[in-house]
């Protein structure tokens, strides 16, 4: 019953929380929250008399588990793909620094076109 419970509630947690968080998470966190919640089930489901107490106790360790989830949602790391706004102004006046100039163009041109006419005259 415990591993069920155990497998069920990393279901839940990744369907609630979001699995990427879940990933974030330190695993102290993980591996204490979810032992105490799966034993809290299999209590639940072992002694009727005490499903009062029990169902509390579940949720204020939901409600812990929650905080901690976002917490890592709200702390997660940037993307590595995107750039801060100086970054891209940086780069935009590299850019514009490099531009060639018309006549780099037509020389480019002139030798683009001559090359292809050497590749089919073979």
């Amino acid at each position: 019953m415990f591993l069920v419970a155990i497998q069920t509630v990393f279901t839940f947690w990744s369907q609630v929380g979001g699995q990427y968080h879940l990933d974030l998470m330190f695993w102290p966190w993980k591996f204490v929250l979810s032992v105490i919640m799966a034993g809290l089930i299999t209590a639940m489901a072992a002694s009727p008399w005490r499903r009062r107490l029990l169902a509390s106790l579940l949720i204020i360790v939901m409600v812990i588990a929650g905080t901690v989830t976002y917490y890592y949602h709200v702390n997660e790391p940037d993307d590595e793909g995107e750039q801060s706004d100086e970054q891209q102004t940086q780069l935009m006046n590299t850019l514009e620094a490099k531009q060639p100039s018309r006549s780099d163009l037509s020389s480019l041109q002139r030798r683009a076109h001559g090359s292809i006419h050497h590749v089919f005259r073979k």
